[in-house]
């Protein structure tokens, strides 16, 4: 019997071993992803630059991780995020090896300190981080090296940020294999470039008391793959031989010259990208001491006068996009409690659909965005160039007129852009759809049909004098003429316009970690990327971009939120409406006792001040208790979720597991029975 029972076990045992090695014969080089958002597996667009490199038989190119494994044994418990972030990039570049068919070698590297290694990673002048006091680093990097020699690297790579490390990857493999040569103009009224880098103005600044301001991080980003260079806001003719791309960020009070060489640039068939906005919070007022105030005056907007017009496009003058199903819960005083701002849009993924146009290439991967006090744009009718709109509200956005100043009363001012109670009140939703992006295509229309002239010099500006004011030339002035663009050298051009500057704003796009470290916010820096490189015509990157991130929303308490909210917004406003009377005819009330017959009155008016004073303690009295109420929502399903996690689940658990233990012992049972 025991050898009738050896050789069962035996032959099991090579039937298992055989299984296995036909298994592995087989499905050699076979792979499943099994993940949600496909994490292991290489989007479209790597898949294609990696395709390039077989087609044109590109030398092979060297990719090592330096990942000071051994190094890294001694540093407490926070580099499980860098053990498990390793892992991942071993597979995904495993992944890059196997799928470029020999163009991509990795190696993995251990550097481990007063090694050849470590000296290596030095020398590739990788970011080693010291992590003791005899001057051990850790090292964690990419360096990509081409037969040719060419060279580049990623210093340090961050667990947090993991979501672009496939896009970081395939675009140093594209920039080094076809360096783009492409070069983008910038058009700004603003210091995009900063003025750090400018010691004369640097040291005019610091004279002033001033701090230099810094490079744009956006700007920064485009540098990585394309030369960007500034265009002077006074220039009258932008050539193609110097540019192959014009961005145009807040351009405030250009004059006909300028305005003049960007309509030729179009019209000749030059790619734009185009940033307006009603308010753009990098637009400072000047500083006033004597007359603080005056700054509430000053109007931080841009135009582009009779061009947007040409394009089909206008964008009426302090209205303001607004949209209660996608405003940002954020605190306004630093210690004062969330409050919803209808001005400050963010689109995620619940709204994407109803917000962007998802089969536009530019929009391809992006599905975070934030738009603050950002404009309307309106199409002028079925006339003119292709329009497409990009990006807009839901349909129950709308539009807020808010002017410079304090207001009447009435009116919204910009002093209310703090008051987002306020703006709540004065929105009226379901107007529609607001748009705040357009494609404009095809031939488009001059704004200058009959040409246009200008002086050689440009008149003196008197101090003071706001913006896009435009003076006339002096009688004796030498003036430039320049004719309309003939109809042989007219192209076809295609514009992205959006309105909105802060959506590629430091304080928006980008935020810094507690190490100083720059990150991205939401994907405003893929909506800058993607049109850029539409435009310019890189769809490769624009494909890895389009890859999904990793995502995991828990949006239960954002609901409720947002529809305890709505059912109470209409109760809101009307109290908030009744306090602002009551308040203001108290301060009537008080007025009139203090006046010269207070004597006679003033047992009925202290009676009606007592009364008024009631109201209002009362209307805030309700308006807490609404807040109350939205708070005591949500900390109930909070503790409905907690219960579920922490206690139904558990005790799920260990019935079901009594329930087994008491089958298998009745089995049992009935097995000694037998």
């Amino acid at each position: 019997m025991w050898n009738s029972r050896l050789l069962t076990i035996v032959s099991i045992g090579l039937m298992v071993l055989f299984a296995n090695h036909l298994a592995f014969t087989v499905l050699e080089g076979s792979r499943a992803d099994l993940t949600a958002d496909k994490l292991y597996s290489l989007s479209d667009g790597s898949k294609e630059i990696l395709q390039r490199m077989t087609d044109e038989g590109v030398k092979p190119i060297e990719i090592d991780l330096f990942f000071s494994q051994t190094t890294g044994k001694t540093l407490p418990r926070f580099i499980k995020n860098f053990v498990n972030y390793e892992r991942y990039l071993h597979s995904l570049l495993k992944e890059y090896e196997r799928a470029s068919g020999g163009k991509i070698r990795v190696r993995f590297i251990d550097p481990v300190t007063d090694s050849d290694a470590a000296e290596d990673a030095l020398d590739f002048r990788l970011d080693g981080k010291a992590i003791n006091q005899e001057g051990d680093l850790f090292f964690f990097g990419l360096v990509f090296q081409t037969q040719t020699g060419s060279r580049d690297v990623i210093e340090f790579l961050w667990p947090n940020q993991q979501e672009n490390i496939e896009y970081e990857i395939s675009k140093k493999i594209h920039s080094l294999l076809w360096p783009s040569g492409k070069t983008i103009g910038i058009l700004s009224s603003l210091e995009v470039f900063g003025s750090a880098d400018n010691p004369y103005l640097a040291q005019m600044l610091a004279a002033q008391g001033r701090t230099p301001s810094e490079k744009w991080i956006a700007v920064q980003v485009l540098e990585e793959s394309y030369e960007v260079r500034p265009i002077a806001a006074d220039t009258d003719h932008i050539s193609p031989d110097d540019y192959d791309l014009v961005v145009v960020i807040h351009p405030k009070g250009l004059g006909p010259r300028t305005l003049w060489a960007l309509d030729e640039w179009v019209v000749r068939g030059g790619n734009t990208l185009v940033f307006l906005d009603p308010y753009a919070l990098d637009d400072r007022p000047p500083q006033n001491p004597q007359q603080p105030w005056e700054s509430l005056q000053y109007r931080p907007a841009s135009d582009l006068g009779d061009l947007l017009a040409a394009w089909g496009l206008r964008m009426p003058a302090d209205h303001f996009a607004a949209d209660l199903d996608l405003a940002v819960r954020r605190a306004v005083e630093p210690r004062g409690p969330a409050e919803t701002v209808v001005v400050d849009l963010a689109i995620d993924q619940s709204t994407r659909d109803q917000t962007l146009d998802t089969s536009h290439p530019v929009l391809q991967g992006v599905s975070d965005l934030r738009f603050l006090l950002a404009g309307a744009l309106e199409s002028t009718g079925s006339e003119g160039p292709e329009r497409t709109l990009l990006v807009g509200t839901t349909a129950n956005g709308s539009t807020l007129l808010i002017e410079p100043g304090f207001g009447d009363g009435d009116a919204l001012a910009y002093t209310d852009l703090n008051n987002p109670s306020r703006l709540r009140d004065e929105l009226v939703p379901g107007e529609g759809v607001v748009a705040l992006g357009y494609q404009i295509s095809g031939r488009i229309a001059s704004a200058f049909p009959e040409g246009v002239e200008f002086p050689a010099q440009e008149p003196e500006r008197p101090p003071g004098l706001p913006p896009g004011v435009d003076l006339p030339p002096p009688a004796d002035a030498e003036m430039i003429r320049h004719e309309p663009v003939p109809d042989v050298e007219r192209g076809e051009a295609t514009v992205l316009v959006f309105a909105d500057v802060d959506v590629l704003s430091d304080a928006i796009a980008f935020e810094r970690n507690f190490l100083g470290l720059v990150l991205s916010a939401n994907d405003n820096h893929k909506l800058l990327l993607n049109s850029v490189d539409f435009l310019l015509g890189a769809r490769e990157l624009m494909a890895v971009r389009a890859k999904h991130t990793i995502s995991r929303p828990f949006t239960l308490f954002d609901d409720i939120e947002a529809t305890a909210e709505k059912e109470s917004l209409d109760r809101e406003r009307q109290l908030r409406a009744d306090v602002e009377a009551a308040q203001e005819e108290l301060r009537t009330k008080q007025q009139e006792l203090s006046g010269q017959n207070a004597a006679l009155f003033q047992k009925h008016l202290q009676d009606e001040v007592d009364r008024l004073n009631e109201s209002v303690q009362q209307g805030n009295r309700e308006l807490r208790e609404i807040r109350l109420a939205r708070r005591e929502a949500l900390e109930k399903e909070e503790a409905k979720v907690r219960r579920s996690v922490l206690g139904w689940m558990p005790v799920l658990v260990l019935v079901v597991g009594l329930a087994l233990a008491v089958r298998r012992r009745q089995k049992h049972q009935r097995a000694l029975g037998r």
